[in-house]
């Protein structure tokens, strides 16, 4: 372990003796990328150069001026340098904690150096409201902050590798942070800032020389490093969007824990340790995603067993892959409901749907069902409004007569029944002849080798589980000028909105209704 300014005195003392000239204390304000040359502004100075490479971090000038946008997401950083008591230092001095969960979509750390702890919190930024915060539970929940004699605290920003991109014009070439080229599952980026300047060092000598040009810079990041960060995001997604799942995973494999440090030390690859993940995380998945059910009262014993948790649960995924799908949602209950209606809210969980209903609409009557005496618990709690009302019903064989509801929602609850489009006739019966159902749910996108839960499908033929994203087959949906159906999350979740003349048991039969008899504005 070492300090980062010792380290990069170390790294310019190295450049200065290899024969660089080293300027300091001059800021670059501007670049131009000309056909002879690529000028760069300071606040003192102008130069001009065959070649750039820009190597100025995550705000990068040179990356900018140039029009260089590579994708990234940004994660935010708690981090001090504390000094604790002898006892408390001697307890954590050897060894490298990672504690994963600690934020949202991040964790924290503890990086002992010679007489004081490196330690932090970081996460995606939109998902840590309050890093500070993050800082001081991690301190509580590690014993150290009681033990505190002197800390510097420093708040900062990374970014985070999003897919590949462009890194090069014509005579300029990004490395490390510039570059974007950090890792997506640690927020490692010291590695890969000297492994890329050590590439670009090499194909500048090749262009000087009159070999190649800037493009095979990008091809060499994108043969060595892209793939690698591919993986990590995978991972990343698995432990950060699924933290539970993630700290179960650790728990029960600790050869995971082994390959994540041999990960760090360079002596395994991130290929490597997905293709070990792969055959252990399916089932965790799709259990915390809730599609890990058989008979009906086996659902009842699981959502009333997690609905302390669920609104952290479902808080996740609104900020993750169901962002498009909620906005969507939203939407959809501002254009349908009108005012005084009334609706029914299917499998209502802890009432998020019904709170986006009250926020988008002002219905006469909400009445929310579900199976989970706990989730309703949680749900009456939270909502007090005089029009809502709750009910323990199972949402498959509805006990309302036809046509008492202007509305039904259902939002993830259709992917535990065995038979959805069962359920979703239901809805139908229950509404009036201009009534609308909207509803959402997890689905098998067309392309899945591409996708987070790809390798998850194999488990689908496990017949000791009904695990399923539900299929083309099974989605309840109809084909008609009144219906819309929309797909988010590369196809992974669907929202579709059908009305009274659809019949769900055959999506293409005849709408039940004339076509000509459709009013103008319905598409699908």
């Amino acid at each position: 372990m070492v300090m980062r300014d010792v380290f990069d005195n170390f790294l310019v003392d190295k450049a200065r003796v290899a024969g660089a000239e080293i300027h300091e204390q001059e800021k670059v304000t501007h670049v131009e990328d000309g056909r002879d040359s690529v000028l760069v502004m300071t606040e003192k100075n102008m130069y001009a150069s065959k070649l750039l490479i820009g190597a100025d971090g995550v705000n990068s000038v040179v990356a900018r001026s140039l029009r260089l946008r590579p994708k990234k997401r940004t994660a935010v950083l708690i981090e001090g340098e504390v000094k604790v008591t002898e006892k408390a230092f001697n307890r954590v001095s050897d060894e490298i904690l990672f504690d994963f969960g600690s934020v949202p979509y991040g964790y924290g750390w503890i990086f002992p150096k010679v007489d004081h702890l490196s330690l932090g919190v970081g996460g995606l930024k939109g998902m840590i409201k309050n890093p500070k915060l993050y800082y001081s539970l991690f301190l509580t929940d590690q014993y150290l902050l009681d033990d505190i004699k002197s800390e510097r605290k420093f708040g900062y920003t990374i970014p985070i590798f999003d897919g590949e991109s462009k890194i090069t014009s014509s005579r300029t070439m990004l490395a490390g942070d510039a570059a974007i080229l950090v890792d997506p599952f640690l927020g490692e980026g010291i590695y890969y800032a000297i492994r890329s300047g050590q590439i670009a060092a090499e194909v500048a000598n090749d262009i000087l020389q009159g070999n190649t040009t800037t493009a095979s810079y990008q091809e060499r990041i994108a043969h060595e490093i892209y793939p690698e960060f591919l993986y990590a995001r995978k991972i990343g997604m698995v432990f950060y969007t699924f933290p539970k799942i993630g700290y179960d995973l650790l728990k029960r494999y600790p050869e995971f824990y082994e390959q994540i440090f041999d990960v760090v030390r360079g002596e395994a690859s991130y290929e490597q340790l997905w293709s070990k993940m792969k055959s252990k995380a399916g089932v965790e998945i799709l259990a915390f995603l809730g599609l890990l059910k058989t008979r009906p009262q086996d659902v009842r014993e699981l959502y009333d067993s997690i609905a302390g948790q669920y609104d952290s649960y479902v808080s996740l995924w609104k900020n993750t892959m169901g962002k498009g799908v909620w906005k969507y949602f939203e939407e959809l209950l501002q254009k349908n409901i009108k005012d005084g209606v009334r609706v029914l809210d299917a499998g209502t969980g802890t009432g998020e749907a019904i709170k986006a209903i009250l926020k988008n609409s002002n219905p006469s009557k909400v009445v929310g069902i579900d199976i989970s005496k706990g989730m309703l618990k949680i749900a009456r709690e939270k909502i007090k409004d005089k029009r809502v009302s709750f009910e323990v019903q199972d949402i498959s064989t509805l006990p309302y007569p036809d046509n008492s509801f202007d509305v039904v929602t259902c939002t993830l609850a259709l992917e535990t029944l065995k038979e959805p489009k069962k359920t979703v006739a239901e809805f139908l019966r229950v509404i009036n002849e201009d009534g609308y159902v909207i509803y959402a749910f997890h689905s098998l996108p067309t392309d899945i080798t591409r996708r987070l839960y790809s390798y998850l499908m194999e488990r689908l033929l496990k017949k000791e589980f009904e695990l399923r994203f539900l299929t083309p087959k099974e989605r309840p949906f109809h084909k008609c000028g009144r219906s819309s159906i929309a797909s988010f999350a590369g196809g992974l979740a669907t929202v579709v909105v059908l009305r009274k003349c659809c019949s769900v048991n055959d999506e293409t039969a005849p709408c039940l209704i004339d076509e000509e008899e459709i009013p103008d504005g319905y598409t699908h």
